[in-house]
């Protein structure tokens, strides 16, 4: 059984049925381009490549066409590629046990061509949580999952190789992040990923858009610095975010609102106020759990989702705040961002009012 994706990458024996889903559009749609560069690596081997769009397929001929050429022996290479995108759409409704594409499907994913792999795209909403089952303790629960699944997708999970691309959530993105640059072999400071995700939406595309420019910028440099990100962010709200935080951590609300004043006077950038306070919030909140139950930093920082060097600080600011103020900070945050999508109120007025409320003792 291959055990990663990477792992299939580096085998010339494919399998004959490889499922590809998840939640996680970007990472499954570069996944996929991987593997399609993977099985035809030239412009020979495309001759026996076949696309398939279940969107663009009547699903009563889908299950057909899918088969009849799944049969079709190779022209050139060793061995035919058929893509099906958007897999689900032929399976949307009901599948009978006793219909036609129903008996055809059954007989080849049981019996599939050897000279023939086959690559699935699914895109169904109930087709989540079995990678995590499957790194799970037992394999009672992935079993049962498998089983309880609708056809085909029971089948083909049963039967063949598949991977899941699950969502990657907010506090997952410095990991992410940092696995990105090792993956180019590359290195980047922890500040520097703090600033690069604050000033993206939340979601890997933009993420991954915002690191090829750097790549650009950086050109042969293998470690991406605070002042890199500051040359494609702004070096003036970088260094006054991270101060700002500090400033909140250690509860000194004269300084705080001078930062918050200083960032306003020149550019706007209270989403990147909120953004960065909501996920500091964020972080202190799930450490007054975490930190009880291991004072081992890499491990906190792993469950909290900031980065081991920032933790200590985090602890600190955890003496200043109790649990109810974190929570008020919370519904104080919320109320603010209202505040400066609904009204035409200064908004200079309105965050460093937020700020008074959040650090009054």
């Amino acid at each position: 059984m291959i055990e990663s994706f990477e792992k299939l990458l580096e085998t010339n024996e494919l399998p004959p049925i490889i499922l590809l889903f998840g939640e996680e559009e970007f990472l499954l749609e570069g996944a996929y381009n991987k593997l399609i560069k993977h099985v035809c690596p030239d412009e020979n081997s495309r001759y026996d490549l076949e696309i398939l769009d279940f969107e663009e397929i009547k699903s009563s001929i889908a299950v057909e066409n899918l088969v009849k050429n799944c049969n079709t022996l190779p022209f050139i290479s060793p061995r035919r590629v058929v893509v099906v995108k958007r897999f689900e759409k032929a399976f949307s409704g009901r599948v009978s046990t006793k219909s036609e594409e129903y008996e055809k499907l059954l007989k080849y994913i049981n019996n599939p061509q050897n000279t023939t792999c086959l690559i699935i795209r699914a895109d169904d909403e109930k087709l989540k949580g079995f990678s995590a089952a499957k790194g799970g303790k037992g394999k009672d629960k992935l079993d049962k999952m498998i089983k309880d699944a609708k056809f085909p997708y029971n089948l083909l999970l049963d039967k063949h190789v598949w991977f899941e691309f699950p969502k990657v959530y907010e506090s997952e993105l410095s990991s992410w992040v940092n696995r990105r640059f090792k993956e180019i072999s590359k290195k980047i400071e922890p500040n520097a990923v703090e600033i690069l995700i604050a000033q993206s939406n939340p979601n890997l595309r933009d993420i991954n858009n915002e690191i090829e420019k750097l790549l650009l910028y950086i050109d042969e440099k293998n470690e991406i610095t605070l002042e890199d990100v500051t040359f494609i962010v702004g070096s003036s709200r970088v260094n006054n975010i991270f101060e700002l935080q500090k400033a909140i951590g250690k509860r000194r609300m004269g300084e705080a609102l001078m930062i918050v004043e200083n960032m306003l006077a020149n550019e706007r950038q209270e989403m990147l106020i909120m953004t960065m306070l909501t996920r500091y919030f964020m972080a202190l909140w799930k450490l007054i759990e975490e930190s009880g139950k291991t004072n081992n930093q890499f491990q906190l920082a792993s469950k909290v989702g900031i980065n081991p060097y920032f933790v200590q600080e985090y602890l600190q600011a955890l003496t200043f705040y109790s649990p109810t103020e974190i929570e008020n900070a919370f519904l104080l945050l919320c109320e603010t961002d209202e505040k400066l999508k609904s009204t035409s109120t200064d908004s200079l007025y309105i965050l460093q009012n937020m700020l008074v409320r959040i650090m009054k003792k």
